[in-house]
């Protein structure tokens, strides 16, 4: 399950990189006589730091050992200046157009360092133009933020490669730029989402669009300068908003309304044609904040496993969306609900290993406190109602006898039981997976809810519409 949502499919972008390179170890150009008298690089000499500039110094004293310590590029100074600033020119561009996120970018350093004729500075050249790549290379396969620490329950990993072997391979064989560019997902969502990034920093760069004022819903048959306002809001993120005539810019007709319930949908909002103020808020997002988003997304597929087993369920959070898949094909989808903002719902990864029906529901400790005891201290007759029993309490099950309203929140240890039924907050089927944070997938007795746009009521376990 994970947090992911694209708003609409275009085209994937296009990406060049061109590099100048040694076609094999024994033909490597710039460590040689004429420049030095040095023949190798020596990789136990190799510096953790060059002119402030942490190495990856594991990773790239292994590259040089798999080349039997040649160096890799040709860089023979100010001449080779041309196709160097090429090569740094386009990788800036790739690690861009995939919204990398680097501890530190080396590519101004390069570019000054490739100015020099002097030896010392060529040789710092080599060192962190290689370091560059297997970083670049790393955050392309396995991301650049640890997931871990953002997510509760993040386990999601790609199947682990060999960086340093792959660079060499590549390097040996003249295939850089493929190289890099196979390290990167290879789902369509993925590449969408390349061709999005670089359209919202296309609508970025032309500046944010005017904003609509806040006031009452916009509606069909209105009359009002917001109207013009929203009409141009959509226009610049590609929208057809166009009236039929200027005089009407401000009418909201039938045309619009159509256009409005397009741009809902695709944002996931009610489609109604009303804009109402979580329309007219989603509509002020910044196109900035929109690439935020979008890289965002773009690193947490760089996390995601490429192979899932034949059969497999997907829960999209942010979208409340489930996926069923059968070896690659999706069979089936629904709405669903999932954790409100205060109980949100983990990242989890399981294998199902049980579906209960009728199940009966032992409520978590966390919600009877916060939910249960407040409908109690109002309608102390709440459990019998609901179908509730108190465990382990034959003489009064339904806490008849309880003064609810002098039981503190902090002291409430009554264990409670839900049972099978119309009511059962379970509904008729319970799907259970083993993880962490007692969160499983289940009906509902209430179908109504499936029915709003934004499906955010759960205290953490999934609700499932059929």
């Amino acid at each position: 399950m994970w947090n992911l949502s694209t708003e609409f499919r275009v085209l994937p972008a296009v990406f060049g990189l061109f590099l100048v390179f040694a076609a094999a170890p024994a033909q490597a150009g710039w460590f040689n006589e004429t420049v030095s008298p040095a023949k190798q690089i020596v990789p136990a000499q190799i510096p953790a730091n060059i002119d402030g500039l942490a190495l990856d110094v594991e990773a790239v004293r292994a590259f040089y050992a798999l080349r039997d310590n040649q160096p890799a590029w040709h860089i023979g100074g100010k001449e080779d200046g041309a196709g160097l600033e090429d090569s740094l020119r386009s990788l800036a561009a790739f690690a861009e157009n995939h919204g990398l996120f680097l501890a530190h970018d080396p590519i101004a350093h390069l570019r000054r360092l490739a100015q020099s004729d002097v030896t010392e500075d060529r040789a710092k050249l080599e060192l962190l133009f290689t370091d560059f790549l297997l970083r670049l290379a790393a955050a392309l396969h396995d991301g650049s933020v640890d997931l871990a620490t953002l997510y509760p329950g993040w386990t999601f990993h790609r199947e682990p490669f060999d960086r340093v072997a792959g660079l060499a391979d590549a390097v040996a064989h003249n295939k850089v730029s493929d190289y890099l560019a196979s390290l990167a997902p290879r789902n369509a969502a993925y590449r969408d989402l390349l061709a999005t990034l670089k359209t919202y920093r296309g609508l970025a760069a032309k500046g944010e669009p005017q904003r609509i004022d806040s006031g009452p819903a916009l509606k069909r048959g209105m009359r009002e300068a917001r109207v013009g306002q929203m009409r141009a809001r959509l226009a610049a993120e590609g929208y057809d908003a166009t009236p039929l005539d200027a005089a009407n810019a401000d009418i909201f007709d039938e045309a619009l309304e159509q256009v409005v319930k397009t741009y809902q949908t695709r944002n996931g909002l009610l489609p109604d044609g009303h804009a109402g103020a979580r329309t007219v808020a989603v509509m002020n997002i910044p196109f900035s904040r929109r690439v935020e988003q979008i890289i965002a997304n773009l690193e947490r597929w760089r996390h995601m496993p490429e192979q899932t087993p034949p059969r497999t369920v997907t829960v999209n959070i942010a979208a409340a969306w489930m996926d069923y898949w059968e070896n690659g094909q999706k069979v089936y989808d629904s709405s669903v609900i999932v954790g409100r903002p205060d109980r949100r719902t983990p990242f989890i990864q399981s294998a199902i290993r049980s579906v209960i029906f009728n199940p009966a529901w032992h409520v978590p400790s966390k919600i009877a406190r916060k939910d249960i005891l407040p409908k109690l201290r109002k309608d102390p007759h709440y459990l019998e109602k609901l179908g509730f029993v108190i465990n382990g309490s034959a003489d009064d099950p339904y806490g008849a006898n309880i003064d609810w309203n002098r039981i503190k929140e902090s002291a409430f240890d009554f264990r409670l039981r839900q049972s099978p039924g119309d009511m059962n907050s379970l509904g008729r089927l319970k799907f259970d997976f083993d993880n962490d944070f007692a969160v499983y997938m289940h009906g509902t007795p209430h179908p109504e809810l499936f029915e709003k746009a934004e499906r955010f009521f759960s205290s953490g376990c999934i609700r499932l519409h059929e």
